[in-house]
């Protein structure tokens, strides 16, 4: 489930605002990145401004991260953290990279891969 949830931060790589602005990530901010596998299993992702995440997978399961912009604003990148529960022996979570792609605000809706090239169907809503 952790790789769904993973995939799912990294789809959301599309909700920024459009590449001119002064921050791309702006429309995720504040509102809730709905991430749908095509099982239809829906994780939830909470984008911070300071580079950090929160999000819930469609077990309930809470996760937090890190996310940044790489390559001149064109791929979006997460790395979930180890959640404390984790066996003492369980690796670090690798970093993820999808396409990022804008402009999206709250109320969009559409159509992506996620980093392991899975169509999911991305959309931000209004709020946290």
């Amino acid at each position: 489930m952790r790789m769904i949830a993973l995939g799912a931060l990294v789809a959301l790589g599309l909700a920024g605002a459009a590449m001119a602005s002064p921050d791309p990530m702006e429309g995720a901010y504040g509102n809730t990145v709905i991430v749908t596998n095509a099982k239809g299993e829906k994780s939830k992702i909470w984008i911070a401004k300071d580079g950090t995440f929160k999000g819930e997978n469609a077990k309930g399961e809470k996760f937090t991260g890190k996310w940044s912009l790489k390559e001149n604003n064109t791929k979006y990148c997460a790395t979930a953290d180890l959640p404390a529960t984790a066996p003492k022996d369980t690796p670090a979570p690798k970093e993820a990279c999808s396409e990022f792609k804008g402009p999206h605000k709250a109320g969009d809706k559409w159509e992506q891969k996620d980093a392991n090239g899975e169509p999911v169907t991305v959309e931000i809503t209004a709020g946290a």
